[in-house]
């Protein structure tokens, strides 16, 4: 019985992968990839199963068991919290422990040193430790309100890995309750497929975050926007504008000569940066500046930061703490 629906899962599962590259377009790409390979971890789960491989009986493809899904899910939860459309280095930091764990795995397999504790107790903690973020990344669902859908398939999967290890742990290091790492798992990711397919069906733009494409009607040369990021810096730093605590991206728009659409598409889709960030990054610059100009010594930071084009307290000092990684009080200080 296991076997039929260990079949169903892959051929599902590898439906659910074509469907997907072939629409690729319509997602971000970060997030694509990261789903793609939550369903392809899954799928070698439901193949390589240790007590029913369906290629090789009796044998230990620890490679490919639950601390792999569970870093699969994890790094594409932490795709969906974002905006951007691009993986950044830190997101790769949460395949640490699945190294740890492979590290154990492949020394246990070709250098057995016998009845080793500490190995059974790092490995122990490792898969503890992943469904601890596991469960983290649920409540990060919760709070983002996005892709919600996955709570349906991330709390059982938490609830089964936990009882399995907890069950390992205390009763039986050998076996799984009932088989819940066996049955219980690919039982999930069989409907996990079905319910995927199916809304990729009716609902196809509900169920991954899309790719928006604001600018589809912009004509803008790969020389025009490069001068125009270059004019752009410029008027930033000759003329200041960015003090004008009220400056819009109409305002810069008319200043460059360009539409209000074509410098939203340049700092969004070229520069990666949106354009109260990037006045802030120009106005925490001009606030250091300030710091060393002794017209400046008679003002508060406040009065300061004010000067260079903030209009609020908390904005500021989020800001300068966001990109300094110090308060501005701090900074003062260590430049004494």
């Amino acid at each position: 019985m296991l076997k039929i629906i260990q079949i169903i899962a892959l051929l599902q599962g590898i439906f659910l992968v074509f469907v997907l590259i072939k629409r690729r377009q319509a997602y971000k790409m970060n997030i694509l990839i990261a789903f793609i390979a939550c369903l392809i971890s899954i799928m070698l789960f439901a193949l390589g199963d240790d007590d029913y491989n369906l290629i090789l009986s009796e044998s230990n493809w620890f490679v490919f068991q639950e601390p792999l899904m569970i870093t699969c899910f994890l790094l594409f939860v932490k795709q969906i919290e974002r905006e951007q459309s691009e993986f950044v280095k830190t997101d790769f930091l949460i395949l640490l422990p699945y190294l740890v764990y492979l590290s154990l795995g492949l020394t246990e397999t070709f250098f057995p040193i016998g009845d080793a504790p500490i190995i059974d107790i790092v490995d122990d903690l490792i898969e503890f430790s992943l469904i601890g973020l596991l469960l983290k990344a649920a409540f990060d669902i919760i709070r983002s309100q996005k892709e919600k859908w996955l709570l349906t398939f991330i709390i059982p999967f938490v609830v089964i890995f936990a009882i399995d290890e907890m069950y390992k742990l205390t009763i039986d290091g050998d076996y799984s309750l009932m088989y819940l790492d066996s049955y219980g798992v690919i039982l999930i990711s069989t409907f996990l497929f079905y319910f995927v397919s199916f809304r990729l069906i009716t609902t196809p733009k509900n169920i991954l975050v899309t790719a928006t494409n604001k600018y589809v009607t912009s004509n803008l040369s790969k020389s025009e926007i490069n001068s125009t990021v270059q004019a752009l810096h410029q008027l930033m730093i000759e003329k200041k504008i960015f003090k004008n605590q009220k400056l819009s991206v109409a305002e810069v728009a008319k200043e460059l000569g360009i539409t209000r659409q074509q410098l939203s598409e340049i700092l969004n889709n070229h520069m990666k940066i949106r354009f109260q960030d990037l006045l802030n990054q120009y106005r925490v610059e001009e606030f250091i500046d300030c710091l060393d100009q002794e017209k400046y010594n008679h003002y508060t930071l406040l009065g300061i930061a004010s000067e260079a084009g903030f209009s609020s307290k908390s904005s500021f000092n989020s800001t300068f703490k966001k990109l300094k990684g110090v308060t501005p009080s701090q900074y003062r200080d260590s430049q004494k």
